[in-house]
């Protein structure tokens, strides 16, 4: 998959730990060089802003992705903050975004991928990691490898400065020809990332949204000051009939659920009733062999296995209430 439109901002100077851990919500400090991170920021209101992956390089030298739509926002906002706030820090921002062109190759073969590509290269779970970071070349094309996965499989991402880019997708292609290889795009990504419970930004969020609203307060320091850290104090966002992510299998293992159908919990009432939450992710899953939702509810963690409806022109649709990991929870596909 070609995911060069991912936000790329490089952040560099003395500071830029210091920097990163006032921006996102976990914290850097331990992130050795040739190590990333899974990062996510809020606004100051304590509402999940945008996420993405923040990557080790170098001394003083950092690099973080933001979601394709966040690019020109989460720089504007890291801006300001740098400008306005926070001007003693020694921080310089670049975006690189169109610099460099990205590649995922994803799959439970991706690893023999890698290893035709780059047969010099340790590619093994032991000695690549998850998370890590290697550089290499391939027919004189240089490339940055990260071990990371949007999709719950075993997948590298490879980045090479833009002008390599279509060398680079060539010779994956030719590589993994023996092996069946095949391009996917995001229709495919969303259910892949969706079976495994991730987030969306814009998608499962709307700015309305905290970290422990997704079940993701494990990222959340309680160490370290950070932006919005001071509004999960606040009464309404710790309040708990919050609406929490929540998965829903429909009753009709058939029928998909309209993105954006709002849940009411009895099935026959009139109209208006009162709506408890809305689907924010509604796909057929080929490996789950069904329909199946994201969807944020109202004391959703508290109403696993519980029965909820969505009423839709002419019928309404019954569907269980469900963790929101629905395949492979212990992530073997994607570490082995």
């Amino acid at each position: 998959m070609d995911v060069s439109t991912l936000g790329k901002i490089e952040i560099q100077g003395p500071d830029a730990l210091e920097f990163l851990n006032r921006i996102y919500t976990n914290a850097f400090d331990n992130l050795k060089i040739g190590s990333c991170r899974y990062g996510l920021m809020c606004k100051a209101d304590g509402m999940v802003f945008d996420d993405g992956v923040v990557m080790h390089l170098d001394t003083d030298r950092w690099l973080a992705t933001t979601t394709t739509g966040g690019a020109a926002s989460v720089l504007d906002w890291m801006e300001e903050w740098l400008q306005t706030e926070w001007h003693d820090l020694r921080v310089r921002l670049t975006s690189v975004t169109d610099h460099w062109a990205a590649i995922a190759v994803v799959g439970p073969r991706s690893r023999n991928v890698i290893h035709s590509l780059f047969p010099h290269l340790a590619s093994g779970p032991d000695s690549f990691p998850f998370m890590a970071i290697r550089e290499a070349e391939t027919g004189a094309i240089p490339a940055r490898l990260h071990r990371i996965t949007f999709s719950g499989e075993l997948a590298y991402e490879l980045w090479t400065p833009s002008w390599y880019g279509l060398a680079l997708w060539e010779a994956v292609m030719a590589a993994g020809e023996p092996l069946g290889i095949a391009p996917y795009g995001t229709e495919a990504m969303h259910v892949l990332r969706a079976e495994k419970g991730y987030i969306i930004c814009g998608q499962e969020t709307d700015g309305t949204v905290t970290p422990q609203d997704l079940g993701m307060s494990w990222i959340v320091s309680k160490k370290k000051p950070f932006i919005g850290q001071r509004s999960h104090r606040r009464s309404d966002t710790a309040r708990p009939d919050r609406r929490h992510l929540v998965g829903l299998l429909p009753i009709d293992r058939d029928e998909l659920l309209p993105e954006g159908a709002q849940l009411i919990l009895e099935p026959n009432v009139s109209v208006p009733a009162k709506m408890v939450g809305h689907v924010t992710s509604s796909y057929r899953s080929a490996t789950l062999g069904r329909t199946f939702a994201l969807a944020m509810l109202q004391s959703g963690r508290e109403r696993i296995g519980a029965t909820v409806y969505a009423p839709l022109n002419g019928h309404t649709v019954a569907a269980i209430v469900t963790e929101p990991i629905f395949y492979d929870k212990e992530n073997v596909r994607r570490d082995s």
